[in-house]
């Protein structure tokens, strides 16, 4: 028969208090729930090494009392960590299931390469990952949000996009994967997004790819 976790919890409880009541110069309370092992799943084996490292800080403590404030400082540090699941498994084990950021863009940063995570922060990467778009310009992770969130609520998908060009007025341009250049104003880019592809299913416009919408009411259409 399973027992569920509070009667676990209970017998550990009445085996603390018995062993505390015994005399023995061999065997402590202490040892018994020591944390003695750590099961880390979600993570590849090389992404998983700097967390280990990382939470060897807590192993050895007692498992009913490890630093909670710790234990999430360490989880919350790392930039590949979406979110987690921590579960005690008593005596001496601890298991933490780690969900891994999704990667949204590529991005140099004083000439080393990023990636943007859905968790909104940035995770150092020896290359560029060809499916995903390439940032270009100096923006914030918050800019770059911004204008993620105006692509989604559009017709567009992420995935269509080769290229994101920001510039220093907040603006951006988008270079598509079928060849189209779209200039987006400062002000309401997901209006101008929409225009496009209002645009883009007239016949008379299918040899056009540049869309210059920066300014308000307008629409500036060239052939490369």
């Amino acid at each position: 028969m399973l027992l569920s976790k509070d009667k676990k919890i209970l017998i550990y409880l009445f085996l603390l208090f018995l062993l505390g009541s015994i005399n023995n110069k061999h065997f402590t309370v202490n040892q018994i729930f020591k944390l003695k092992n750590l099961k880390l799943d979600g993570l590849n084996e090389k992404e998983k090494l700097s967390l280990l490292v990382q939470l060897e800080q807590i192993k050895d403590q007692n498992i009913f009392f490890l630093p909670k404030k710790k234990l999430t400082e360490i989880l919350n540090s790392n930039n590949l960590v979406e979110s987690y699941l921590i579960n005690k498994n008593y005596p001496s084990v601890l298991s933490i299931v780690v969900k891994k950021t999704s990667f949204l863009a590529n991005i140099k940063i004083n000439e080393k390469n990023f990636l943007i995570g859905s968790n909104k922060k940035l995770i150092q990467s020896e290359l560029i990952l060809p499916n995903l778009p390439i940032i270009l310009g100096s923006p914030s992770v918050k800019d770059f949000f911004l204008i993620k969130n105006d692509i989604l609520k559009s017709t567009m998908r992420i995935k269509d996009i080769r290229k994101l060009y920001f510039f220093p007025s907040k603006r951006w341009d988008l270079e598509l994967k079928n060849g189209d250049l779209i200039k987006l104003p400062i002000i309401n880019p997901l209006e101008a997004l929409n225009n496009y592809f209002d645009i883009r299913k007239l016949s008379q416009f299918s040899n056009s790819k540049v869309f210059d919408m920066r300014i308000k009411n307008q629409i500036i259409i060239n052939e490369l």
